[in-house]
């Protein structure tokens, strides 16, 4: 009797601990998530506005967790030729804080 209790709670024990520690996991996916999305708008939005450009997003990368960064790679809408990648600061207010470019794509604002 004292056997099956102590399997019984081992295995109450067990399941109580992988939901914590699945809940976590979602909610770090979850706040990831958010990062990219913003970090995308943010992207698109700042070649509207500064280069009159329309882009593609293609790829996303977070950078190591002492950068606080994501970087965003892409294209120009109608021409997969002029390829970028974005450095974009979500820890300060999701400022870009670099961008790169193939030689046959010129920023005007750089």
């Amino acid at each position: 009797m004292d056997i099956t209790i102590k399997k019984i709670s081992f295995f109450l024990f067990f399941i109580f601990i992988s939901s914590i520690l699945g809940g976590c996991t979602i909610n770090q996916k979850n706040e990831e998530q958010q990062i990219i999305n913003k970090a995308t708008e943010t992207t698109i939005q700042y070649f509207k506005e500064k280069e009159n450009l329309d882009v593609v997003i293609t790829k996303h990368q977070f950078a190591p967790k002492d950068f606080q960064s994501v970087w965003i790679s892409g294209h120009v809408k109608d021409d997969k030729n002029k390829t970028f990648s974005a450095d974009v600061e979500y820890a300060n207010d999701y400022h870009i804080g670099s961008i790169s470019t193939t030689k046959n794509f010129e920023l005007k604002h750089d």
